[in-house]
């Protein structure tokens, strides 16, 4: 792959991954469990306007463009992994999966019957129904047509299609445009061709051919660092990519003055101080979440197995076939003198020897929260509804289960904070806090809060609300369980905050923002 190195500045820093005040240095920051390591006072309350903005960086794309991956800090400098889109001249046609959202064309696992009504309702329902009464009919339809779990998944999509009305993206298009989903046509006239041969009406051909675009998606892997002080760029590190949309939305690790992530098709790895290239190994998977882990010389992270590598060198150290996946991110388990890694699979939580890679333990589990510890008890959002948040103990062979929460979830879903007392939970559209020791159920709050995981500091937790658009800050007490601080961000939605010291630092939607917390 060709290398494109971009230096702007020169760094003097040697970074290192440890828990001290000015770090955030990995996804979910020093011990990868949400928590804070530093004892800054932050203010308890906040102006009418929010928080002090202090800095706002030059243009960063996320989403299709870039990504969800979160930001990182170390020694005054905070650091992001994109996979860089740009768009350039093609011939050819595809309906990706870009074109399928700007439509409005999804697909659901919404009973056939289901969709039959929500759609009749839709096509008879009366122009005069508008505002605050089509909310209030909406949500009644909703209630006596799904079921809780359909509510939690589907239940924004069907208040969606409801609201456009006629507008709306016909079901019957959108089953036709998946069957050719990725396809590459040569050029526009055998698009239109194929268009013409599925009988749609005027209006809907030319709103189908409008948004697929003349262009295709080229990319970049890009680790970038900004100064702390002034969200000046800093440096940027580029390797020749390939597209891969927002399935590309893995946070770095900083460790030992290097910087490690996953890429479009890679594994790679950087100086901090200047940003020149140490390594960079191709892996078979295209479009990764899993944010990196380094621990004992091993970069470890879940790129369809979960692997390790050596942190010098990039050489494959060994593989995991019984963890699959692409979302999860690995974390470590340290009890009695002994370290596991452990790690979400599709449908289970499994327990791994850090040195050899070899399976130790499988329990009820699975998706892509990471797993958070105290002591010998782990704490698991689980896929499993029937696991839900499910507290295990390190036993003599394998693991036991001391208790469980059952819960309805998503396909993806928030990781959860543990501190000696409590778990707490800001996600599923709900605030919980239960008893570490017992999982009773403490504190619990109706909230919408869902994928993005919230972070803890002096005592006080920072989670996003109505897909990124509030930062909330809550009392982390079951006892005085309240919202002190609530404030207008427009955070990127499915990333998650970063806070070093008093600075916290919130990926928008084109940019890097950072705000003072402090007293």
């Amino acid at each position: 792959m060709k290398l494109i190195p971009v230096i702007f500045l020169s760094l003097s820093a040697n970074l290192c991954i440890m828990a001290e005040e000015s770090s955030w240095p990995q996804w979910r920051g020093p011990e990868r469990n949400g928590v804070s390591a530093s004892k800054v006072k932050l203010a308890d309350s906040w102006p009418e306007d929010g928080p002090k903005l202090l800095w706002e960086s030059e243009y960063i794309p996320s989403g299709d463009d870039g990504g969800y991956g979160s930001v990182v800090a170390m020694n005054g400098k905070a650091f992001m992994s994109i996979v860089w889109h740009r768009q350039v001249p093609t011939k050819t046609r595809t309906v990706d999966n870009l074109v399928l959202r700007k439509l409005g064309a999804r697909r659901t696992n919404l009973p056939k019957e289901v969709v039959d009504a929500m759609e009749k309702t839709r096509t008879n329902l009366s122009p005069r129904l508008r505002g605050t009464k089509l909310d209030e009919w909406a949500k009644k339809w909703i209630d006596e047509n799904l079921d809780e779990k359909q509510k939690l998944l589907y239940g924004d999509y069907v208040i969606s299609r409801f609201k456009k009305g006629s507008t709306a993206f016909p079901i019957e298009a959108t089953n036709k445009l998946y069957s050719i989903k990725d396809k590459i046509f040569p050029n526009e006239k055998s698009f239109e061709e194929w268009l013409d041969e599925q009988g749609f009406d005027t209006k809907i051909h030319e709103r189908i051919l409008n948004q697929v675009p003349p262009t295709k998606k080229v990319a970049e892997d890009v680790i970038l660092a900004l100064d702390m002080k002034t969200g000046t760029t800093l440096w940027q590190s580029k390797l020749e990519g390939i597209p891969s949309g927002r399935n590309s939305s893995a946070t770095p690790c900083v460790s030992n003055g290097f910087v490690y992530t996953v890429g479009s098709n890679r594994v790679f790895c950087v100086e901090a101080e200047k940003g020149k290239m140490v390594w960079d190994k191709q892996v078979g998977s295209t479009g990764g979440a899993s944010s990196i882990m380094v621990t004992d010389g091993r970069a470890i992270a879940l790129i369809d197995r979960l692997t390790a590598f050596d942190a010098k060198t990039g050489d494959k150290l060994w593989e995991n076939t019984d963890i699959t996946g692409r979302t999860a991110s690995p974390a470590l388990w340290k009890f009695k003198g002994r370290t596991e890694i452990v790690c979400n699979s599709r449908k289970s939580v499994i327990g791994v020897d850090a040195s050899s890679g070899k399976t130790l333990w499988e329990a009820p589990g699975g998706g892509s929260s990471t797993p958070v510890a105290s002591g010998d008890l782990l704490i698991v959002h689980a896929k499993d509804e029937n696991a839900g948040i499910v507290c295990y103990r390190r036993a003599e062979k394998g693991v036991e289960q001391v208790w469980k929460f059952p819960k309805l979830t998503r396909r993806t879903d928030s990781s959860p904070i543990i501190t000696d007392k409590y778990v707490f939970l800001f996600g599923a559209e709900m605030r919980l806090c239960l008893d570490l020791g017992t999982g009773k159920v403490l504190a619990k709050e109706v909230a919408k809060h869902d994928i993005s995981s919230p972070i803890m500091a002096d005592g006080k937790i920072f989670a996003y609300e109505i897909k990124g658009s509030f930062l909330d800050m809550v009392n982390a007490n079951p006892d005085d369980f309240t919202e002190i601080g609530k404030t207008k961000v427009r955070a990127l939605r499915c990333s998650s905050p970063a806070i070093v010291g008093s600075k916290l630092l919130v990926r928008m939607e084109n940019r890097i923002a950072c705000y003072e917390l402090g007293e």
